[in-house]
């Protein structure tokens, strides 16, 4: 048997050992693809328009087989992926508004890779209040209307008036068409523009004419034409206009005028009354009296009258006792529009009722009389004012925060009702306060408020920055809007449709009905 040298057998050996450690070797682990990425940005976090626009970024996918938005973790669209960013227009129609119709979203995008990895983005919170129309200002320091407005026209002809203070402290009123909005008409003020001023309705025999009137500083007539007529500096404390469109101004609560469009005083005289006019007068149809609220304060008590004065001269007629209240109350008053009725709120400590007055008797408005037709239970909260609305079949009772309506319908069987859904007020969000207040168009139920931070000493009159909306007050809350760090106004126009300012953008809402549609 052959043998084999040593140098032989160790160039085997050699050779052995190094197979034998490969052997012993444990595999390389296989790699694991990283995860795809997704992320959103929302063009406006707090948008109004007819669509919310945002856009994904993705990254990580060979190919992309899959891209889904979500709202709160629920899917609610199928994206088309279009490359690394995709611009994603979500329609009003395809948004939940579960939470209300100012939708208050929490999205997050899905990405599927075609190999089957997938990722979810962080959450990205979105407000979306759908409307009907947005018109953009014409540039990022501009606004489309002023900041307070009426609306009139309709459709395509719709235009807004309202006043406001250049650079320099001058004020102006501006007539602004929704059609041409980088063209408004404009014209000097003889009267300073501020918080406090108001521009009054067109009356249907006055000839297209407005007032336009700022509290303690004057007064001046408007005219169809975008023409001021019938100036007046006086310091006035109030205004209210007839029928025929002449006004009927109170300077102090105890001189009167009456002033036409034209610039003609028809009278002026200081009637004595037996109290000072704290709320807004009425001229009854037919322009042959004019109603005057009243209130007289002594050590113990107010005491509320009406006052009638004669039309045509100003002559005291008649006074009507109505009711004594709590000397530190100003009791939110109201006439209804025959000028038969007046309601009155009586406080409590923390709430308030609210009397029907029938007028027309000396006799005061009290349980015991029979001129109290109706008195409604208490409302919590303190009143600060009460309008009627719905042809006079309605009347809103506003406290600091919280919005009551009742039934004032004659013939109704539930005459001075609350009519609130479920018998719960509507009520401003958190610390705001109501501010003002806008009833739909005659004949309808609905009923918008606007609220604001409350009053201070340096700014008494802030903006709005909430609307609350009623379509009906037993249905309870339509829709509510915020504009966090800015502001919002809103009027109806000849149409009865509403437009409001929203930050800078002019927007016209949905009707009532479509919002209700997409509850």
């Amino acid at each position: 048997m052959p043998t084999r040298s040593p140098s032989q057998a160790l160039v085997r050996l050699a050779l052995l050992l190094p197979l034998l450690s490969l052997a012993c070797d444990s595999p390389a682990p296989p790699t694991t693809p990283d995860l795809p990425q997704v992320s959103i940005i929302v063009d406006a976090p707090n948008s109004v328009g007819k669509s919310l626009k945002l856009t994904v970024f993705t990254s990580g996918c060979d190919q992309v087989q899959g891209l889904e938005l979500l709202d709160s973790n629920e899917p609610l669209k199928q994206v088309t992926h279009g490359g690394p960013s995709t611009v994603v227009e979500l329609g009003m129609n395809e948004i939940r508004y579960t939470r209300g119709l100012a939708a208050r979203l929490s999205l997050t995008a899905r990405v599927t890779c075609a190999d089957g990895r997938t990722n979810v983005s962080q959450a990205q919170p979105a407000t979306f209040f759908p409307v009907a129309e947005v018109v953009e200002p014409i540039n990022s320091s501009s606004q489309v209307v002023p900041d307070y407005f009426v609306a009139e026209g309709s459709g395509a002809n719709v235009t807004f008036i309202g006043c406001g203070n250049d650079s320099n402290g001058r004020s102006w009123l501006y007539e602004v068409s929704k059609s041409d909005p980088a063209n408004p008409r404009s014209v000097r003020m003889p009267i300073p523009c501020d918080e406090t001023t108001y521009i009054t309705d067109r009356k249907p025999t006055g000839n297209g004419h407005r007032w336009v009137w700022t509290l303690d500083k004057g007064a001046f007539a408007l005219g169809p034409d975008f023409t001021i007529t019938g100036t007046t500096t006086e310091r006035l404390d109030n205004l209210a206009v007839a029928p025929d469109g002449n006004a009927f101004i109170s300077i102090h609560g105890a001189n009167f005028k009456l002033r036409t469009p034209a610039g003609e005083e028809k009278w002026a005289r200081r009637v004595e009354l037996p109290g000072l006019v704290f709320g807004e007068p009425l001229v009854r149809a037919g322009e042959t009296q004019v109603l005057v609220p009243l209130r007289s304060d002594g050590a113990d008590s107010t005491h509320i009258q009406v006052g009638v004065l004669k039309y045509s001269d100003g002559t005291l007629l008649e006074t009507y006792d109505i009711e004594s209240v709590s000397p530190i109350q100003s009791p939110p008053v109201a006439f209804d529009a025959s000028g038969t009725v007046l309601y009155l709120s009586v406080q409590g400590t923390n709430a308030a009722s609210i009397r029907a007055c029938a007028l027309g008797s000396t006799k005061p408005c009290m349980p015991s009389m029979t001129t109290l037709l109706w008195e409604s239970d208490p409302l919590q909260g303190y009143m600060v004012a009460l309008v009627p609305y719905a042809n006079g079949s309605r009347l809103a009772a506003i406290t600091t925060n919280r919005f009551w309506f009742l039934d004032v319908k004659n013939g109704s069987s539930t005459l001075g009702e609350c009519v609130n859904k479920d018998q719960l007020p509507l009520t401003s969000n958190g610390a705001l306060v109501a501010r003002f207040a806008q009833p739909g168009p005659p004949g309808s139920s609905a009923f918008y408020m606007f609220n604001s931070a409350a009053g201070t000493t340096e700014k008494p009159n802030p903006y709005p920055v909430e609307i609350v909306a009623t379509d009906a007050a037993e249905k309870g809350e339509l829709f509510r809007y915020q504009v966090p760090g800015g502001s919002l106004y809103g009027a109806l126009d000849d149409s009865g449709e509403l437009w409001m300012r929203v930050g800078s953008k002019l927007v016209k809402p949905l009707s009532p009905a479509q919002y209700r549609e997409l509850r």
